[in-house]
């Protein structure tokens, strides 16, 4: 069998998949936050319950990148340091991913996603705010049960121990 299908190959894949899509995601963030063009999302042309979850879509936004940055970080250290991955690691990408995923469907104006949600009212928003906190609760837990040390990551970096003495 080839060696792109062994454990770590996928989670290298996995880890440039998901890198990619924080592009994406970024601007999508930007766009709830401050919106694509000033004249399209004004509050006054807002639905009234458009507008009660507008300042709750922002919060979102800003839930999606923390998640999404420690999604990158636990599989980058995954892949580095060739560890098998925890149910912890599995569970809260899952809820961030599903966060992520509805997130950007509800920020793309050219889906009809966005105008069913905005006739939901802030219970999407709030509900999608409670899974990216427990998804993004879980990842941190995660990645703080395997990071590695300054001095390990110094030594995988040569650039950063350029110009340093050693004793």
């Amino acid at each position: 069998m080839p060696s792109i299908f062994e454990s770590h190959d996928r989670l290298l894949w996995l880890l440039i998949g998901v890198s990619l899509a924080m592009v994406f995601t970024i601007e999508a963030v930007e766009t709830a936050v401050e919106g694509a063009w000033p004249h399209q999302r004004r509050p006054t042309r807002m639905l009234p319950r458009e507008r009660s979850a507008h300042a709750i879509w922002g919060l979102v936004a800003l839930l999606v990148l923390p998640g999404a940055l420690l999604e990158m970080l636990n599989l980058g250290v995954l892949v580095w340091r060739k560890l098998d991955h925890t149910e912890t690691q599995v569970l809260g990408s899952i809820f961030v991913g599903i966060g992520w995923v509805i997130f950007l469907l509800a920020s793309s104006d050219r889906l009809p996603v966005r105008r069913y949600v905005a006739t939901v009212g802030p219970v999407a928003p709030i509900a999608l705010l409670g899974i990216l906190l427990f998804g993004d609760l879980l990842l941190l837990i995660a990645f703080l049960d395997i990071r590695p040390s300054v001095e390990d990551v110094r030594d995988a970096l040569p650039v950063l121990t350029f110009g340093r003495l050693r004793v």
